[in-house]
């Protein structure tokens, strides 16, 4: 809101001191109009002291609210908002607890109350400087993208106890209705961890977001492809540009996750090992996986001007996004499916087919029992040797349901 003060001299006043009155409808507002010559008119309603209306020359009109506070020496202005915004009704609502605000004996303690707390902007560049301390770079990097994205414009200027979960909901609801359940959820999640911040460090008695929080309607996790839908994939990817058929087919035969796999550079490959370093993992724990003679020839063609695999402008990662994944799907005929449903798939048939359970999870990068906690803090193996004997296994599974295609 719009807020200063005026004096009596202002040109809201007239000649004579008073203030032109008139009960506040919709005909006499579209009667209203700017005298030649004059830059504004202002008409103040009879029935709620200090609710009016401002016309500017240009034609715009805007409710106002416009009264000495309690204790205070100089009247304070408030533009409500733009007429053609706002019913007359939901106007007057807001101007009538403004004058409760107003004629409240604690209205300048309230309000010395209220300049302390800090807006949702300020407050996530704490969260930024203080929050992530332990935490990987890739959390980071995707939480504080989702909040400059989607939060900050329509939040940032809000007061910290302003911030509802209405305002929230009004930002995910129309990305729930296209589809994009995944990126609603981790909004709301990352509008929540600024609030759950700021609880911690006082600025606010509660967060609004815990408890009961929307319906994600989140994908299933439990799907795992067959190896004949594994084939129909690896053949569908014809379709695509060499960059991305060579993404989509090194998902399949390694088990990284795309962000890992997406930012890998050539330096990071070494005697049949791609090494993947803790700044990319979702654990922060680096991995290296094996590249049989078969995963080898799916690499894209080195370029002379990046160290990246897999890029167009050779500055930024390529993505893996909703249009390749459609270009797919023109292809085959295959129930829901993800990329991430490749890691689950892999360490699903290769439990089937190798007892090796903790270098199978090693490949996946996941902390079993034997890595977490203090266990984890004496037990550095990589199962090097072991996890090349389960992906070149993998590998030769894949390349015999696809042939050398």
């Amino acid at each position: 809101m719009c807020r200063h003060s005026v004096d009596t001299t202002s040109p809201f006043f007239l000649m004579n001191g008073a203030v032109m009155r008139k009960k506040i409808t919709n005909s006499m507002l579209a009667k209203l109009s700017v005298s030649e010559g004059k830059a504004s008119i202002r008409v103040f309603d009879t029935e709620i002291i200090g609710f009016g209306v401002r016309v500017m020359a240009s034609g715009v009109a805007s409710f106002i609210f416009e009264r000495r506070p309690k204790g205070s020496r100089v009247a304070k202005r408030i533009t409500i908002g733009r007429v053609k915004d706002l019913t007359i009704e939901s106007a007057r609502k807001r101007a009538l607890h403004l004058a409760n605000e107003f004629t409240s004996p604690d209205y300048l303690s309230n309000k010395a109350k209220i300049e302390l707390i800090p807006t949702f902007s300020s407050v996530v560049n704490n969260f930024e400087e203080l929050h992530f301390e332990g935490k990987s770079p890739r959390y980071k990097s995707e939480t504080m993208g989702y909040l400059r994205r989607y939060a900050i414009k329509p939040l940032g200027s809000l007061k910290l106890d302003q911030v509802s979960r209405a305002n929230v909901a009004n930002i995910i609801t129309p990305l729930m209705q296209s589809g994009r359940n995944p990126t609603a959820q981790s909004i709301w999640g990352a509008v929540s961890a600024v609030l759950t911040f700021s609880v911690r460090f006082g600025y606010l008695d509660g967060n609004p977001l815990i408890g009961s929080p929307p319906n994600f309607n989140k994908r299933s996790r439990d799907r795992v492809l067959s190896i004949q839908e594994i084939s129909d994939i690896w053949r569908s990817t014809k379709l695509l540009n060499p960059q991305h058929l060579s993404i989509v087919r090194l998902l399949i035969l390694i088990p990284a996750r795309k962000t890992e796999l997406l930012g890998s550079q050539w330096a990071e490959i070494s005697n049949n090992w791609l090494t993947i370093p803790a700044k990319r993992t979702k654990n922060s724990d680096p991995t290296s996986l094996y590249l049989s003679e078969f995963s080898s020839k799916q690499l894209p063609l080195k370029r002379n001007d990046t160290e990246l695999l897999f890029t167009t402008n050779g500055r930024t990662p390529m993505v893996l996004g909703s249009k390749v994944k459609n270009k797919l799907k023109t292809e085959l005929d295959l129930p829901q499916w993800q990329f991430h449903d490749f890691r689950r798939t892999f360490s699903t048939i290769m439990n089937e087919l190798i007892v090796d359970h903790a270098a199978i999870e090693a490949c996946l990068n996941h902390r079993d029992v034997t890595r977490r906690g203090v266990a984890g803090i004496y037990n550095r193996s990589e199962y090097k040797e072991r996890k090349q004997f389960v992906l070149q296994k993998w590998s030769d599974i894949v390349e015999e349901a696809v042939g050398r295609d």
